[in-house]
């Protein structure tokens, strides 16, 4: 008796439907990749911009319950806040009123403690100062 071979159909997929599959799965997962990076950072520019507006914030107030009105002129003062190092700019100057002052706070994210620069800005904070 003559031997026959019959031919089955095997239920797997082929060389060209895996290669496929990779490349969708890899286009997905550098999409996602970049997605993670881009929310990432944001977080972190969030995270800086909210420790530098409550900075601010806390200068103006120091200034707003001083009793006298700030002298006119630019100071520079270091701080640490949140385990951070940070830079105040603050520059007082005279308005038409004698009662008021304005004042314009830039502060600065130091990743170094020695590292000063003007493309670190990370908040510029505009307000007056008067007697009350």
């Amino acid at each position: 008796m003559p031997i026959q071979y019959t031919r089955s159909r095997s239920k797997g997929f082929t060389l060209l439907e895996v290669m496929i599959a990779l490349i969708i799965f890899g286009l997905i997962a550098t999409v996602i990749q970049k997605v993670t990076a881009q929310t990432i950072v944001q977080s972190e520019r969030i995270r800086l911009k909210t420790f530098a507006n409550w900075i601010a914030e806390n200068k103006m107030a120091e200034m707003r319950l001083s009793e006298q009105l700030p002298p006119t002129r630019e100071q520079k003062d270091d701080l640490e806040y949140a385990n951070e190092n940070w830079k105040i700019v603050s520059k007082v100057t005279k308005t038409s009123d004698v009662n008021f002052h304005r004042v314009d706070l830039q502060i600065y994210h130091l990743a170094e403690e020695s590292q000063f620069d003007k493309g670190n800005q990370v908040l510029s904070y505009s307000g007056f100062v008067g007697l009350h």
